[in-house]
């Protein structure tokens, strides 16, 4: 076998051995070792549903919701969710995502600039198919009005340009029976409701639960 072929792991080599494989790879070529952690298996059982959860975060209020997102993927059995810091998200994690929730801060009623530049580099740089994964969106914000749904909108036209199917959170008023949806999760982090509430929390819960039970139902089985 030759050197280089060398470099590369056998379908043998045990889970528990890719820490120091990697490490070895990066001293004796490193742009194996770059191939290696871009072909790394993504989080999860092999054939689970997988939902990614991206999220740009400055203060730590949008990384609440993101987590709550996660927490309400965990409520539909057989889908894992994945979260991440939206500039630690590689091209593997894009592509073995069946859903994908995206949720930042608003910035002058916008997307912030580098989440911006980012998500645009997933098409434009890394050449990821989206088609048919499904999306949501989530936004947090100072104020009351200060652009959060138009930031959650503007987040799932990137998805809809991407061929993406997307949707939002469901409720039910338990009064009247009455059932509707709306387009993302938001919350208000400023002073006039200072941190991420419950109620806040339940609908990014709400959200997370419906893209993960679309996605299983989207989801082709495996031949």
């Amino acid at each position: 076998m030759s050197r280089l072929g060398s470099l590369f792991p056998s379908p043998h080599v045990r889970k528990a051995d890719m820490p120091r494989l990697l490490i070895f790879l990066a001293l004796a070529c490193p742009a194996a070792a770059v191939w290696a952690a871009e072909k790394s298996p993504p989080e999860g059982p092999a054939g689970a549903v997988r939902v990614l959860v991206a999220y740009y975060s400055l203060t730590g209020n949008t990384e609440q919701m993101a987590r709550g997102v996660a927490e309400g993927i965990g409520r539909v059995p057989g889908v894992t969710a994945v979260v991440k810091p939206v500039a630690d998200v590689t091209k593997a994690d894009l592509e073995a995502a069946d859903g994908i929730v995206l949720g930042c801060p608003t910035y002058f009623s916008n997307i912030p600039g580098r989440m911006k530049v980012i998500i645009d580099d997933w098409s434009w740089k890394m050449k990821v198919d989206f088609t048919d994964k499904v999306g949501g969106a989530f936004a947090t914000g100072g104020g009351e009005a200060g652009g959060k749904e138009h930031v959650v909108n503007s987040l799932l036209l990137f998805m809809l340009s991407n061929r993406m199917v997307v949707a939002g959170p469901l409720y039910r008023n338990e009064k009247t029976g009455s059932l509707w949806g709306e387009p993302g999760a938001t919350a208000v982090t400023g002073p006039l409701d200072p941190g991420i509430s419950r109620q806040k929390l339940d609908a990014a819960a709400r959200l997370g639960q419906r893209v993960a039970g679309l996605a299983k139902r989207l989801k082709k089985p495996e031949n």
